[in-house]
């Protein structure tokens, strides 16, 4: 197959995914998470619920994909960092990278966080994205730092403490509802936690 024709069709895959969380951001604003239903949200975009359940499972996940997404950024943002640079510092750097994002989609940072607060089954889908960012960020501090994640608990307190602070940081700044600088919230949470992490010795777990 032509790979122009492939690259068209990913595009226009991307171009629909993005037009039903836009749509479904919009509704959820406007109408109420409960109060929209998946027919209301593919009418938005003039596709048919089965092209809506290509690309989600349920409402929940037009919420979670945006921040599935930054995920994976943030796993590629950590990787690229310097190979000398210390592992806490990596992931700081990494997270500073990524609060120009969250502030660039200041309005879907903030509207999520508030459905996240009045609807549980959302709230509980973001603990589970929350986990899955420290898992893809514990891999890739752990290959950073050569290490076995599964036998060094390093990688993963890293992950965990900076990922808390990063969290902590963003929710008073949604509370705020965007105002303020968060680029110096999230430096003040991390260097909160950071004494002492970029040089923590190594302490196998027991086998």
């Amino acid at each position: 197959m032509d790979t122009t024709t492939v690259g068209l069709r990913e595009r226009k895959k991307q171009k629909t995914r993005a037009e039903l969380i836009d749509a479904g951001f919009r509704l959820f604003t406007e109408r109420g998470f409960d109060q929209t239903t998946i027919e209301d949200i593919v009418d938005q975009v003039e596709v048919s619920p089965r092209t809506f359940f290509r690309y989600f499972d349920s409402k929940e996940d037009v919420v979670i994909g945006f921040f599935d997404d930054m995920g994976l950024e943030l796993r590629d943002l950590v990787e690229a960092r310097p190979a000398d640079e210390p592992p806490f510092t990596a992931a700081r750097r990494a997270l500073g990278s990524l609060v120009d994002v969250y502030i660039a989609e200041e309005d879907r940072v903030v509207a999520a966080k508030r459905l996240s607060y009045e609807t549980p089954s959302i709230r509980a889908r973001l603990l589970d994205k929350h986990a899955r960012w420290e898992n893809g960020m514990t891999e890739a501090l752990a290959a950073r730092m050569q290490v076995d994640p599964d036998r060094d608990p390093r990688p993963r307190l890293i992950a965990a403490v900076t990922l808390a602070a990063y969290s902590t940081a963003v929710g008073d700044w949604c509370s705020r509802s965007g105002k303020g600088d968060l680029h110096a919230l999230v430096d003040d949470a991390l260097e909160a936690v950071g004494t002492g992490l970029d040089h923590a010795k190594s302490t196998p777990a027991s086998a």
